[in-house]
């Protein structure tokens, strides 16, 4: 049984000038709290900070990265400790900041992450952007945001030829979230299981407008 850390760690960076924006980066399976570094530098939002977050749970010895989740026994997924540890870091966040000046990307299993719990947050966010991600349980018809996200923009993107998760994993629950009346775009661009300069750039629209 893995135990489970008091705290996520993350990288801080600040903006040069006083910001009174934020973007939390979540990464993929076996990333680390550097795999999403490279968004600041290729986005280059003017006065912005970034949290980097380190999932919890390494996968094959330090060495392999991490989870944000692991199995407990066959088919059972951890979730609820990952969730209490992702409250805590945004129950401090929104002392810091204004929940609709806080923004949230991630990729792939960050995708899952912002699905199942970014979008359940009970304050409104300035964003979620969900980067060739999925959805547990995709094919069962049940709430998928917070009533007080209704607003918040929400958009998904994804590689059209994604080998390792399908795109068909973002466009259903795109349409589910869409059904049920959410703020949500879905941006399908050129390439595999990456992130596309296409959504950055959409991505960065959005929040400078």
């Amino acid at each position: 049984m893995l135990k489970m850390s008091k705290k996520l760690l993350y990288d801080f960076q600040a903006s040069e000038a006083r910001s009174e924006k934020v973007m939390v980066a979540i990464h993929g399976w076996k990333g680390t709290r550097n795999s999403m570094r490279p968004l600041i530098k290729s986005m280059n939002i003017n006065n912005m900070d970034w949290y980097l977050l380190e999932a919890p749970y390494p996968v094959d010895g330090l060495s392999g990265g991490y989870s944000w989740s692991y199995e407990k026994s066959e088919g059972v997924w951890e979730v609820e400790e990952p969730m209490e540890l992702l409250q805590i870091f945004f129950n401090e966040l929104f002392v810091r900041y204004s929940s609709k000046n806080i923004y949230v990307i991630g990729f792939s299993q960050g995708g899952l992450v912002c699905f199942d719990f970014a979008l359940f947050l009970d304050q409104p966010l300035g964003g979620v952007f969900p980067i060739a991600g999925f959805s547990r349980h995709p094919k069962v018809e049940i709430p998928r945001f917070h009533p007080c996200q209704k607003n918040t923009l929400i958009l998904i993107s994804h590689g059209e030829d994604d080998d390792q998760v399908s795109a068909r994993a973002s466009e259903n629950i795109y349409h589910q979230l869409k059904d049920q009346g959410a703020n949500v775009q879905f941006l399908l661009y050129k390439g595999k299981h990456k992130i596309g300069i296409e959504c950055l750039r959409k991505i960065k629209e959005i929040i400078q407008n």
